[in-house]
């Protein structure tokens, strides 16, 4: 399967698309395109889930074609759908800076956990 990057060979953070050309017309599209959440995944829980889709689910037919075990299937369906749960819950709710405070200051004693939730709470 052919990807895109997804991270910066010099730096190591997370790539962002900034521009998006039509090859009919040439319209460009400047901007700030975060990657849909399947393309954040691994390549090898990206694999595995196109595999699942093409098995229309079907866990059987999994283990055939992947030349594996019914909890070995299991174990990586469990670990693709983890990956996707964090993914979309990255993207679920930005990064708040305040949130960020509360917890290293947790993290470096100055707050308690109960202090902390209820901050978070009024969040």
């Amino acid at each position: 399967m052919n990807r895109s990057p997804q991270q910066c060979p010099v730096c190591d953070e997370a790539l962002r698309v900034s521009e998006l050309s039509c090859t009919a017309c040439r319209t460009r599209l400047c901007g700030d395109f975060p990657p849909p959440p399947l393309a954040r995944l691994s390549a090898e829980h990206q694999s595995f889930i196109e595999t699942f889709v093409r098995c229309r689910g079907v866990i059987r037919d999994m283990e055939r074609m992947l030349g594996i075990s019914y909890p070995t299937v299991r174990a990586k369906l469990d670990s693709a759908v983890n990956a996707l749960e964090a993914t979309l819950a990255d993207t679920a709710a930005p990064e708040n800076p305040r949130r960020r405070t509360i917890l290293r200051q947790v993290e470096e004693g100055s707050l308690t956990a109960s202090e902390a939730a209820h901050l978070l709470a009024e969040l």
